[in-house]
């Protein structure tokens, strides 16, 4: 659970954003059911190509986690798993380290409320961010981390930082808190290691980040605790026919809710297009002729990665979900998707 001290120090000491950020974030927790996400059966492709690994604990006895992100294959993860499922291992790996905190709080006897971050960007490319959904992607994690875990960084580490990165950090840096800003740390090839070794004893690391240990085979990057991530076997890729998208259809208007005075529902949907990006939005009829939007039409690359989203319906009124394909004037295109409605709850629920 977030603490309101923490919270008002990262808002400032500004009470009435704090428990507003307290409250959204809540709500959010429940949404994304983060006390049970532990127990999530998590798609094998997530395990083995999702660069990530706790290393051990910096000299006061905060994890230290490693992220080779170089080696991220961040299309390929895509391409295989849903976007929520991205982002759900990504709050796996936060809430694995919350509960890491409360186990050195237990044994240490004093609060552990923070962790060490190690981003090591060898190999990294303008591939990691040219590929639109894989920014928005991170730059959706990089404000949820802002929003839901206040203070919950003392310290990253970026290095083998090439000179392409400043373009990428460059538009991750205006979502980012000033108070954040300040904890990153950012290196080339060189100086890194004496900077880690400061903070986190060389037995608490891999021999390839500046430590002493390597797996039971020699390997330095020890890679049985540290996922070193990697490109993606095609095997694993999502097709329309193995996706759990249930209809394919041409029709432009999918389907409509009806919501009922003081009623509140949750409108769900995922649709992936074969081949070709695909104009999306949902609206409102307030009256006759008058539609209130509420998800602007816009094209989405739902041909590179499945589109899903939610909406919490609160007024009455006929909800429409629109497809639009108005733009293509030399051919038609086909869409695998899915729209549904549930009662306000977790976001998780299949």
């Amino acid at each position: 659970m977030i603490k309101i001290g923490v919270i008002s120090t990262a808002r400032n000491y500004n009470l009435d954003k704090a428990e507003q950020m307290l409250k959204k974030s809540m709500e959010w927790r429940k949404e994304w059911s983060t006390d049970t996400v532990l127990d999530w059966d998590v798609p094998e492709v997530l395990l083995k190509y999702y660069p990530v690994g706790m290393a051990g604990h910096d000299k006061t006895g905060l994890p230290v986690w490693i992220i080779p992100y170089g080696g991220c294959d961040m299309r390929g993860l895509l391409s295989s798993v849903r976007k929520n499922d991205y982002i759900r291992y990504t709050v796996r790996v936060l809430e694995a380290s919350r509960q890491d905190m409360a186990k050195q709080t237990q044994i240490l006897g004093y609060p552990v409320t923070q962790q060490c971050c190690i981003f090591d960007l060898d190999n990294f490319s303008l591939r990691h961010v040219t590929w639109k959904p894989a920014m928005d992607v991170i730059l959706e994690l990089v404000q949820l981390y802002e929003a839901n875990y206040p203070e919950f960084l003392k310290c990253a580490y970026v290095i083998n930082a090439p000179k392409v990165f400043t373009l990428a950090y460059a538009v991750i840096k205006p979502f980012l808190h000033e108070v954040t800003l300040k904890k990153i740390r950012i290196f080339g090839r060189s100086g890194w290691k004496e900077a880690l070794l400061k903070d986190i004893d060389a037995d608490q690391l891999p021999q390839h980040w500046g430590g002493t240990n390597v797996d039971h085979d020699g390997d330095p990057k020890c890679p049985s605790q540290i996922c070193l991530g990697g490109e993606v076997p095609k095997k694993y890729y999502l097709s329309l026919s193995k996706s759990n998208l249930s209809k394919l259809t041409e029709d432009d208007k999918l389907s409509t809710l009806t919501l009922s005075k003081g009623g509140k529902k949750r409108l769900k949907w995922e649709f992936r297009s074969e081949d070709f990006d695909i104009g999306f939005g949902v609206t409102r009829k307030v009256k006759k002729g008058e539609e209130e939007v509420l998800v602007p039409l816009q094209r989405v690359n739902s041909q590179l990665v499945t589109e899903e989203g939610c909406l919490v319906c609160t007024e009455t009124g006929t909800y429409v979900v629109t497809f639009d394909n108005e733009f293509s004037y030399v051919r038609s295109k086909k869409i695998l998707y899915t729209v549904y409605v549930t009662p306000p709850g977790s976001l998780t629920e299949e």
